[in-house]
């Protein structure tokens, strides 16, 4: 179970990776449309737009889909244990455990907590993925 996890953090880091680049990518495109002061069109900046917007678009795909498969892991996990260690703090500070043997409400709730979370990461992302499509569609038919 932890190797899967581990490869869900991988995809979550590549993710994050590929929104930077975009974001980075952005900020070119910005900069070199002020310094050049050209009119609107089909030029350079307008390719390095259009690839600073899909570089963000796959790289938001991504990291949802990352992050959707580590809690679906963290829910398997507890639910496998019986019980959720969880750290609230980041300055070292203890685990809170959620057992179903002492807190079952409380249990339940995380649980149904981390795999409608992710399940809505995952609507959201096919969402997004069919919106994507939709836009790439109609780009090549106004072509």
């Amino acid at each position: 179970m932890h190797i899967i996890a581990e490869i869900f953090m991988a995809i979550l880091c590549i993710g994050i990776v590929s929104l930077i680049a975009g974001v980075l990518l952005m900020l070119v495109y910005f900069g070199l449309k002020v310094i050049s002061a050209k009119g609107s069109g089909k030029d350079p900046f307008e390719k390095v737009f259009n690839l600073a917007y899909n570089v963000l678009q796959v790289g938001m795909l991504i990291f949802l889909l990352g992050l959707a498969g580590t809690s679906v892991c963290m829910a398997i996990e507890g639910l496998r244990k019986g019980e959720y260690k969880l750290r609230f703090s980041r300055t070292g500070g203890g685990y809170t455990r959620i057992s179903w043997a002492k807190r079952p409400i409380r249990f339940a709730f995380q649980t149904i907590a981390h795999i409608g979370f992710s399940s809505w990461l995952i609507y959201f992302w096919v969402r997004q993925i069919r919106s994507f499509s939709r836009k790439k569609g109609s780009r090549s038919r106004k072509q």
